[in-house]
């Protein structure tokens, strides 16, 4: 590699480790604010293991500092329901509506929120698709599930899915050989910080060295799927070739952590 070559890789995973350190930082998520029916029993299940504190009971006198509102309801929603989401909605707090035993002349809540979730009767509540839908709506996804265990599954997968749709844009849009690389890299960088947030809860002095090892690591990967691209464009067209590599790249590297997160919290294997 030439210096100018050796300046310019440098250059770039020091820019690397600025997203990364600012993805890292520490933020306030807020906590989870469930009010409704059985609000107390949805309460207890999503916090099994999180932070005190991090999934309340309550109601609209609590929306400050909420990072979302779960508001359960059962039959069609009442004039209460909708003044929360009204008032939620000035708070910018967003709000999921969990509607209990769904009946099929029911009017569907969707025009009070776009986060819904139906839950049957004698099933419980249905976790995964309230945590998904917990995922989509908070501001600090990652934050909030390094707070509370529940979330944490639902956030990995937003947060890669996420990546991956950018990554596949990144690549079919690439203007010119090697023009959406080092936007790649970052992307992928900011993916695994992301991820490692629900683990650190934020970066440290002590994370430093592993945050400038992945920033290299990205901008090396970089290259290599570069190359990759380049090999396949001889017999593709290159949007696709770009697209289909970007995307791929950036899921494999997001499944890794994820599936490597599983084996720390677990000890049976992935």
């Amino acid at each position: 590699m030439t210096a100018s070559g050796l300046r310019s890789v440098t250059f770039e995973t020091r820019n690397l480790v600025r997203a990364m350190k600012d993805e890292l930082d520490p933020v306030a998520p807020g906590r989870i604010v469930v009010s409704g029916m059985l609000a107390e029993q949805l309460v207890r299940q999503l916090s099994a293991g999180a932070d005190r504190g991090a999934v309340i009971v309550g109601d609209m006198s609590q929306l400050a500092g909420a990072a979302a509102v779960v508001q359960v309801i059962a039959g069609e929603p009442s004039s209460a329901d909708d003044a929360l989401v009204q008032i939620a909605d000035r708070a910018g707090v967003p709000v999921v509506l969990v509607q209990l035993w769904p009946q099929a002349d029911w009017t569907r809540p969707f025009v009070l929120s776009p986060f819904v979730v139906e839950c049957r009767a004698g099933e419980g509540f249905p976790l995964e698709e309230i945590a998904g839908r917990l995922a989509e709506a908070a501001e600090h996804a990652p934050a909030l599930a390094s707070r509370i265990p529940a979330l944490r599954d639902a956030v990995t997968r937003s947060v890669v899915r996420g990546a991956t749709v950018r990554a596949a844009l990144l690549g079919a849009a690439a203007g010119r050989k090697g023009a959406s690389r080092p936007v790649l890299a970052r992307e992928q960088a900011r993916l695994l910080a992301r991820l490692r947030t629900m683990e650190t809860r934020g970066a440290t002095s002590e994370e430093l060295p592993a945050v400038v090892g992945v920033a290299a690591a990205a901008v090396a990967a970089s290259f290599a799927l570069r190359e990759v691209a380049r090999a396949a464009r001889r017999s593709l067209p290159a949007p696709l070739v770009n697209a289909a590599v970007a995307a791929a790249a950036t899921w494999a590297l997001g499944e890794a952590l994820r599936r490597w997160g599983q084996v720390l919290h677990s000890d049976t294997p992935v």
